[in-house]
């Protein structure tokens, strides 16, 4: 079996509950969105076909023993990804997703992380198929600016998704720009009980590639 496959490297989890966390990511290629900010472009054409127990064979590499299955979308590719992880029963697993295709390997996994695309994200709306009734599902927003906030409350009541399952994240690929957010995008969180993330990868490393 073939897997479109962008990259794989070994670094922390830079957002979300699992934040600092050492982590192998899996990033596949191909998606359904094109978000206007989106930091993975090079991600997004579906290629680089790569066979299942290479993929394998790459991450037993590595010193550890949870991945992060990451894109373009990953839902693009969900038998591959289940025969994957079949193949690796001794790691635990996160799969970061935009919400738009239902998830059918929720029992192969330990954590679904839902990003959901806001305007500012420059797609059409489209209806969540990751519901909160998946236990293992948690939602992490990309904010720009102020306006977002509102668009977010709104989208939260409509699907009634829990206070505590929700993570706000500054939008940015510079240290300055995320700390900038960062300092009013608190005070938000702490007002309405979500849950506030940062980027630390962007803070760590920069905008580079693999790290």
């Amino acid at each position: 079996m073939n897997i479109l496959l962008n990259e794989i490297f070994h670094s922390i989890q830079g957002e979300g509950p699992a934040a600092g966390g050492p982590a192998i990511f899996v990033r596949l290629s191909g998606c359904n969105l094109q978000c206007m900010w989106c930091d993975t472009k090079y991600a997004w054409a579906p290629e680089g076909a790569r066979e299942l127990d290479e993929i394998v064979r790459a991450i037993r590499k590595y010193p550890c023993k949870h991945l992060v299955i990451t894109g373009g979308e990953p839902l693009l590719q969900q038998t591959a990804i289940a025969a994957l992880l079949k193949a690796l029963p001794e790691y635990t697993t996160e799969i970061e997703t935009n919400g738009s295709i239902a998830c059918r390997i929720t029992g192969l996994i330990e954590q679904l992380n839902c990003s959901p695309k806001l305007k500012n994200s420059g797609n059409k709306p489209y209806e969540l198929k990751i519901l909160p009734l998946n236990k293992k599902a948690i939602y992490k927003f990309v904010v720009g600016g102020r306006e977002d906030i509102k668009e977010i409350k709104n989208f939260i009541k409509k699907y009634k998704i829990p206070q505590g399952r929700v993570w706000l994240m500054p939008e940015g690929v510079t240290k300055k720009a995320i700390e900038k957010k960062s300092k009013w995008l608190v005070e938000v969180c702490k007002k309405e009980g979500y849950n506030f993330t940062t980027r630390l990868q962007v803070l760590l490393y920069g905008n580079k590639r693999g790290v």
